[in-house]
Formats: C-alpha cells, sequence, structure tokens
C-alpha cells in the first residue's frame, strides 16, 4: 500500500452502531461501549422556520444557536488569550456558571473562532451508549492543524476517573499546543481533577475560570 494514501476504516454492521477513530483512542466498556465519544466540532445552527412548530421550546436551546451571537467579547478574548498566551502545551480550562448563562453558546462560538484560526476542535460527549449525529470513524489527526481544542460540556456530571481517562487520549498528546475546554455548572470536581492532573504528571496548566 502507498504511504501517500490517508488512513482508512472500514466497519461492517450488522444492527446498532458503531464507533471509530483515526489519531485518537477510543476508550470503551466491554459490554456498554465507549465511555465516551469523540467528533468533530460542528456547528448545529438551524433557522428558526427548521424548528418543529410543535416544539416552539427549542429555539431556547443553545447548541441549536437560533439566535445570533453577540455580546461576551470580553470572555471571547480571554479564552483566545488562554488558548494563545498558556506557556505549558497542554493546557486546561474549568469553565463554569449557573445554568442558562450562555456557557454552552460561548464555548460554541469561541469553537468556530479558533476552527477559523486553523486549530483542529473536538466535542467529547460522555456516557455509554452515547449517539452524536454524523459520527462514525472520524478523522481527527492533527496534521497541519496550529493545535487541537478539546470542548467537554457538562464536566461535572463525568466521574473523575472518566475525565482523567479521556486526558490519557493519544489525541491530547501529539506535538502541537493543546488546549481542553470543560464546561461545568460549579466546581465541586475541578479540585480533585487537578489533584490527578498533577499526580498524573501531565505537565498541564490549569485555570479556573468563573462566567460572569
Amino acid at each position: 500500500m502507498s504511504r501517500d494514501l490517508p488512513p482508512q476504516q472500514v466497519f461492517h454492521v450488522t444492527s446498532g452502531h458503531v464507533y471509530g477513530a483515526i489519531g485518537a483512542d477510543l476508550h470503551v466498556y466491554r459490554d456498554r461501549g465507549p465511555v465516551y465519544v469523540l467528533a468533530p466540532y460542528r456547528s448545529r445552527a438551524v433557522a428558526p422556520e427548521q424548528v418543529p412548530i410543535s416544539q416552539p421550546s427549542r429555539l431556547l436551546n443553545a447548541r441549536y444557536e437560533v439566535v445570533a451571537f453577540t455580546g461576551r467579547q470580553r470572555e471571547l478574548a480571554k479564552l483566545a488569550d488562554w488558548r494563545d498566551g498558556a506557556d505549558a502545551r497542554l493546557a486546561l480550562a474549568w469553565l463554569h456558571g449557573p445554568g442558562g448563562q450562555g456557557k454552552s453558546r460561548l464555548a460554541a462560538q469561541f469553537a468556530a473562532e479558533s476552527a477559523a484560526a486553523n486549530w483542529r476542535v473536538v466535542t467529547a460527549t460522555h456516557g455509554a451508549g452515547a449517539v452524536v449525529a454524523g459520527v462514525g470513524g472520524d478523522d481527527l489527526s492533527v496534521a497541519g492543524a496550529a493545535g487541537v481544542l478539546l470542548l467537554v460540556d457538562y464536566a461535572d456530571r463525568w466521574p473523575v476517573s472518566h475525565l482523567t481517562l479521556l486526558l490519557s487520549n493519544q489525541l491530547l498528546h501529539h506535538d502541537v499546543p493543546t488546549r481542553v475546554l470543560l464546561l461545568a455548572r460549579g466546581v465541586s470536581a475541578w479540585p480533585a481533577l487537578c489533584g490527578a492532573v498533577e499526580r498524573a504528571d501531565l505537565g498541564a496548566e490549569t485555570a479556573d475560570l468563573p462566567l460572569g
């Protein structure tokens, strides 16, 4: 086989759903499937007319980006400084605030701006049986990328052991700047995660970012 050919994965599934990843690890339970699912960041923006009239409340879901992003320029600038200015190759930030304060929408805007700056932006979805639309053997290689940005939503709902497993993924250990942005409502899990990162000697910077 020519070395110039891109990596390929071939799956044969009789029923159910199959996951694969190029350039990253896939951690699975023996009997329950993936511990988490990695996928390239994809905007889920929709036009209001695409929302079923019987479900108008979906217009309020930040992930669909029905309303154009506005404000939060100070927070975006702070995230960009963290992304570009951290001294360590690997840096983690715990972005936290009460529900409904705009964490997910801010992260989506930051993800879009990072992707436009040639960062490889990846999302991590937690839970056995998690299904992410459009995922199946995604190429997560970082060749040519300015860096890697991993988004972890609802990080405070993950067991700390699963977060540390995620941080061991080879996706985060290439020779490029790597940033992990964890979104949470509270900070109860953050000290334990910082302790685990220190014990693992990952050489990572950590930052606590409360959302005003």
